[in-house]
C-alpha cells in the first residue's frame, strides 16, 4: 500500500508539473508585440547572424492584436510586408519611413504567415505569424484594446496623414518609393510615377544587375530625397523646376521598356546612364565653357 501511494504521489506530482509547465506556452499573450531593426543592420552582415537583422526576426501575434515597430537604431528604416522579389510590396502594411526613435502601428485582423523587410536596406527581413484567438473572452479583450489604441491615434490624425503621405512615397517597390517624383507630381499614381515603377519592376528587380544597381541606388537616393521632398512641397517654384528637370530622365527612361534579358538590361542600363550624364551634365558643362569663350573673346 505504502509502495502503491507513493506511486500514486510521484504520477499527481507529475501531472502537476506537466500541467504547469505547458501553461504558459498555451495562454501566452500575444496580443503585442514590438519588432525593432538589430543595430548597425543598416550594413550588410545582420543577416548571417543567429539573431538577424529584426529584433525577434519571427513574432507571434493574435488576430486583432498590436504590432509595434520602433525604430531603435540611429539610420532610418522601413516594415513593408512583402519580399524584394513580390511585384506588390506593402499591400498588407507599410510603415513608411521610420526616423530613429519612432514608431508604427499594424494591428492584423487576418491570421496567416507575413514575411516584411526594409525597402532601405532589403537584406534585413522578418517573419510576422497572426494567429487566431482560442479563448473567445481574451479575443473580445484583445479587440476592444485594439480598437481603443485606433481612438487614441485618431486624435492625431493629421500628424498621421502627413506621415502616411511620405509613407506611400516611399513604399511599393521595393528597392523603394520615388519620393522626388511623386512630390512633384502631386501622386503616386502620376503616369510618370507610374512609369518609373513599371521600369523599376519590371525590368530591373527581375535581373540580377538589376537588383544590384538598385540596392546601390537605393543606398544613396534616401540620403537626399526626403530633403528634395519636402522642399519641393514647402516651394511650388521649385517643385515645378523639378518637374521640368525630371522629363529628359523620364523621356530616356522609356529605352528600358524595352529590356527584357540580364544583357539587354545591362546594356541598355549603360546607355541611359551616359545618356543621362551627357544631359545633365555634359551639356550645361559645354555651355558654360562656350559661353566663357565667347565672354572672353
Amino acid at each position: 500500500m505504502k509502495t502503491i501511494a507513493i506511486c500514486s504521489f510521484f504520477v499527481l506530482f507529475a501531472i502537476v508539473a506537466g500541467i504547469g509547465a505547458t501553461t504558459p506556452a498555451a495562454f501566452a499573450d500575444h496580443s503585442e508585440v514590438t519588432i525593432v531593426p538589430a543595430g548597425g543592420s543598416a550594413a550588410l552582415g545582420c543577416e548571417e547572424t543567429g539573431v538577424g537583422c529584426y529584433i525577434p526576426s519571427t513574432v507571434t501575434v493574435d488576430v486583432g492584436g498590436k504590432v509595434i515597430f520602433s525604430n531603435t537604431d540611429s539610420d532610418k528604416h522601413t516594415f513593408s510586408s512583402g519580399t524584394i522579389s513580390d511585384d506588390i510590396i506593402g499591400t498588407v502594411f507599410d510603415s513608411g519611413l521610420v526616423f530613429p526613435g519612432d514608431e508604427k502601428y499594424w494591428f492584423p485582423d487576418t491570421a496567416g504567415e507575413f514575411p516584411y523587410f526594409c525597402m532601405l536596406h532589403p537584406w534585413t527581413n522578418g517573419l510576422i505569424i497572426v494567429q487566431e484567438v482560442v479563448e473567445e473572452a481574451h479575443t473580445e479583450e484583445v479587440v476592444e484594446e485594439a480598437h481603443t489604441e485606433e481612438v487614441v491615434e485618431e486624435a492625431h490624425t493629421e500628424e498621421v496623414v502627413e506621415e502616411e503621405v511620405i509613407a506611400n512615397q516611399e513604399s511599393e517597390e521595393k528597392g523603394g518609393g520615388c519620393l522626388i517624383a511623386t512630390a512633384a507630381y502631386g501622386s503616386e499614381m502620376a503616369p510618370q510615377v507610374q512609369l518609373l515603377r513599371e521600369i523599376r519592376d519590371t525590368q530591373l528587380m527581375n535581373t540580377e544587375s538589376g537588383s544590384t544597381f538598385m540596392t546601390g541606388f537605393n543606398q544613396l537616393y534616401y540620403t537626399f530625397s526626403p530633403t528634395i521632398a519636402d522642399m519641393e512641397r514647402e516651394s511650388p517654384m521649385f517643385k515645378e523646376a523639378v518637374k521640368l528637370g525630371l522629363t529628359p530622365l523620364l523621356s530616356s527612361l522609356t529605352i528600358m521598356e524595352n529590356a527584357e534579358s540580364e544583357s539587354e538590361v545591362l546594356g541598355l542600363g549603360l546607355s541611359v546612364i551616359a545618356l543621362n550624364l551627357g544631359m545633365y551634365i555634359g551639356i550645361p558643362v559645354f555651355g558654360i565653357l562656350k559661353l566663357y569663350q565667347f565672354k572672353k573673346n
